[in-house]
């Protein structure tokens, strides 16, 4: 069981995420979905992220954040996320990416991801909120082969050389 500040957090991030009107959609179906099972939670985590984004075709997308991760037998297990990637496209407030993940964890282990994001900004002002999705597999290391999923909620902010996304109540889970 998670904490009671982490509890707190995941239960802001759901009320927070139904409170913003942001239409952030996964393409695809769910792969344990599509075949008729039930998808197996391997690693539930909360947190925060921060993104770098030049929001041109082909920019850049590089990041970082902190987890607090939680997988059967073992609650509160720390780790640490490193994201780097590029745009793959977008619009007038949407900013989608490919990004490689690297999760270390406190044991010293390491899971490596392939991910999909979509970030959307409420608005087109120089800051506001902000909300991101995210699919996609781990390739390698801890859970390899496990379908990973993002949601976060948080603001965003345009500077000069791009946009940075502060996704401070993020949910990251691994399921098989």
């Amino acid at each position: 069981m998670f904490p009671a500040t982490a509890r707190r957090l995941i239960a802001g991030a759901v009320t927070v995420t139904g409170l913003l009107s942001l239409t952030l959609t996964a393409d695809g179906a769910d792969p344990a979905v599509a075949d008729g099972r039930a998808a197996a939670t391997v690693l539930s985590c909360i947190g925060q992220i921060d993104m770098n984004v030049v929001d041109t075709p082909g920019g850049t997308a590089t990041g970082r954040g902190k987890l607090v991760c939680e997988e059967p037998g073992r609650p509160d297990l720390a780790a640490a996320i490193v994201i780097s990637g590029s745009v793959t496209g977008g619009g007038a407030r949407v900013t989608e990416t490919r990004s490689s993940d690297t999760i270390s964890f406190e044991t010293g282990k390491k899971s490596h991801l392939t991910m999909d994001r979509r970030f959307e900004r409420s608005s087109d002002e120089i800051k506001g909120d902000a909300g991101s999705a995210g699919n996609g597999r781990v390739d390698s290391g801890e859970f390899a082969g496990a379908v990973a999923r993002d949601k976060g909620v948080g603001s965003f902010v345009i500077g000069a050389t791009g946009t940075t996304y502060i996704m401070d109540r993020l949910t990251l889970t691994l399921d098989r």
